[in-house]
């Protein structure tokens, strides 16, 4: 149900093909959704897999893949293909996830494949259909509490939360101004701000606007926010109900564990943010019982032995021979 990716979905699924960062760069052929869209681009940051010159492995070996420039992204993809199909057990994972495709003939690859299998991965190991929600709404009347069933009452009626967070990901895949304080380095010419969506659509009215997020698992999902900002459950829920008061008393010392991340909160643009705030799609003024309602519903959609079951997707071991950071 995914067609957009990120908190400013600069990944799109249109109907008729994909935006993305690369522009006509990306693969036409190969890729199925928004997920293997997204895992196309992980490998291209340098602050995130690509690293950057005179990087070495733990054997001492240099990361000739960091020597491409940022621009070149089919050179980047290309040396990231070149790099797994040299592995044997990369080779044999290849061959049983695209039997049609020949290990002997270069053209029949591109990192698509790769992005492929992480999307069909992320799809299978992270998708949990057996919540305490789920099975109520399959006829178990007891698998919610009587608190917990008022919160679901308030999220989907009065409250408004499902107005955003519909559907089976609990998210409508829309953008919107909520008043989440800024902070953190920011994004592009606007830095140390945080444009959001309008970043993507040059458009004044999308003016920190964020996607709205799903919410299956969001009790173990925090911090909470596009950047962060409310490190509890409880709060992110208090914020939306008054974003105003939230806005303009936030207290970074409160909120966030890293003190590298408290020293780039800055409420001079607070005003700003404030303006647009779409109030229409908020709940308005909700008691201290009513939030807490709502979160006892909203920690319903935590799927059972959830870090247990998070665990067990990590290998003992990787096709490279490279040891996992414990």
């Amino acid at each position: 149900e995914w067609f957009s990716q990120f908190w400013d979905s600069r990944i799109v699924d249109t109907g008729s093909g994909f935006i993305s960062p690369a522009g006509p760069a990306l693969p036409t052929t190969g890729l199925p959704n928004v997920l293997a869209v997204q895992a196309m681009f992980p490998v291209t940051s340098r602050d995130e897999m690509l690293g950057r010159m005179g990087d070495v492995d733990v054997n001492g070996i240099e990361n000739e893949i960091a020597l491409k420039a940022d621009s070149d992204l089919d050179g980047i993809w290309g040396a990231l293909m070149v790099r797994l199909l040299s592995i044997p057990g990369y080779q044999e994972l290849f061959s049983a996830a695209f039997p049609d495709k020949d290990l002997e003939n270069p053209e029949d690859w591109g990192f698509e494949n790769a992005a492929d299998a992480i999307a069909a991965f992320e799809a299978d190991a992270y998708t949990f259909l057996d919540s305490p929600w789920d099975k109520y709404v399959a006829g178990d009347d007891n698998a919610l509490s009587t608190a917990e069933k008022r919160g679901a009452l308030l999220f989907f009626g009065s409250a408004n939360c499902s107005s955003c967070h519909s559907g089976s990901l609990l998210t409508d895949q829309q953008h919107y101004n909520i008043g989440v304080p800024q902070l953190g380095p920011g994004k592009g010419d606007e830095a140390p701000l945080d444009h959001g969506r309008g970043r993507e659509t040059a458009d004044v009215a999308d003016l920190f606007r964020f996607r709205t997020p799903p919410l299956r698992n969001c009790e173990i999902t925090g911090p909470y926010m596009h950047n962060g900002a409310f490190s509890d459950l409880e709060e992110a829920v208090r914020h939306h109900a008054s974003p105003l008061m939230s806005l303009f008393t936030y207290d970074p010392e409160e909120q966030l564990d890293q003190i590298e991340i408290r020293d780039t909160y800055s409420p001079a643009n607070q005003l700003t943010m404030a303006i647009g705030i779409e109030f229409d799609s908020l709940p308005g003024h909700l008691s201290k019982q009513q939030i807490r309602d709502i979160v006892k519903f909203l920690k319903t959609l935590t799927a059972p032995h959830i870090q247990k079951r998070m665990n067990a997707t990590i290998p003992d071991s990787v096709p490279s021979g490279l040891p996992l950071d414990n």
